[in-house]
C-alpha cells in the first residue's frame, strides 16, 4: 500500500470532476516507459493504477454531522477505508484534503439516501454503510478496497495492466455487540428469507435488483422487514 501522503495526492485528484483531472492522475502514476532487448519488449508490471483506496472514485457532496451539534452541507468527501478516516475539501477543487475527526454521521443524497457512520463489527470500529434500522437491530454493509497487482510478467503482445483497487462489500445484521453475515449467493440469500425466499427471489427479479449493490440490498431488506 503506498504511504498516506501519496494517498492524499491521489484523493486530491480525484476531487475533481472533469476528464482532465482524471487524466492528469493516471498520468501522474504512469509506470517508466518500456525498455527493448532484441526483438523483446521488456514491461513493467504495471502501466498504472486503477481507481483508488478511497471509498468513491469521485468524492460525493455530502452532508456531515459533527459531534457538537453543527454540521456541513454539500461538502466533498470521502472516506478511506484501510483507517476508517473521513476527509473532507473545504476550499474548492485545488485545496487539500482536511482530515475531519469530530463527525457522527454522512449522508448522501441521490436515487437513495445514503448513511454511514462508526460501528463496531467484529471487535473494532469501522466506518460502515447504514441500510436498515429498526428496534435495535441494523443491517450494514462493510466496504473494503484491496490493491491488486498484476500477477506477472507481460510479452509485447499484452494489453495493458494496472494495479487496481478491488471493492468488496459484505452485509450483516448487527443486535448490540454481535453481528450476523448476510451472504449474497442464492444459499445466503435463502437461508436469510427463510420462508419468504420464494417471495424475495421474485421481488428480485421483478426489479431487477443486484445484491452486491448497497442501494439494491437496502431494497430487499426493507421487502423482508416490511
Amino acid at each position: 500500500m503506498k504511504s498516506l501522503s501519496l494517498i492524499l495526492i491521489v484523493f486530491g485528484f480525484g476531487m475533481g470532476i472533469s476528464n482532465s483531472v482524471q487524466s492528469q492522475t493516471v498520468q501522474s502514476l504512469k509506470g517508466p516507459e518500456p525498455k527493448y532487448l532484441g526483438t523483446f519488449r521488456i514491461n513493467p508490471k504495471s502501466d498504472g493504477l486503477v481507481g483508488t483506496p478511497f471509498l468513491f472514485d469521485i468524492p460525493p457532496l455530502g452532508k456531515i454531522g459533527l459531534k457538537d451539534g453543527k454540521d456541513y452541507n454539500e461538502i466533498p468527501f470521502n472516506i478511506l477505508l484501510e483507517k476508517n478516516e473521513v476527509y473532507i475539501q473545504t476550499g474548492g477543487e485545488d485545496s487539500e484534503p482536511l482530515l475531519l475527526r469530530n463527525w457522527e454521521w454522512i449522508e448522501v443524497s441521490g436515487e437513495e439516501k445514503r448513511i454511514f457512520k462508526l460501528e463496531y463489527l467484529q471487535g473494532k470500529p469501522q466506518v460502515v454503510e447504514i441500510l436498515y434500522e429498526k428496534e435495535g437491530e441494523k443491517y450494514i454493509a462493510s466496504h473494503k478496497k484491496t490493491l491488486i497487482r498484476p500477477s506477472g510478467q507481460r510479452d509485447g503482445y499484452s494489453g495493458p495492466q494496472y494495479d487496481t483497487f478491488r471493492h468488496d462489500i459484505k452485509y450483516y445484521k448487527l443486535k448490540g455487540m454481535q453481528s450476523v453475515e448476510i451472504k449474497t449467493n442464492s444459499t445466503g440469500l435463502k437461508e436469510w428469507a427463510g420462508n419468504r425466499s420464494d417471495g424475495l427471489k421474485e421481488f428480485i427479479k421483478e426489479n431487477k435488483l443486484d445484491p452486491n449493490d448497497p442501494i439494491d440490498m437496502k431494497k430487499m431488506i426493507t421487502f423482508l422487514e416490511n
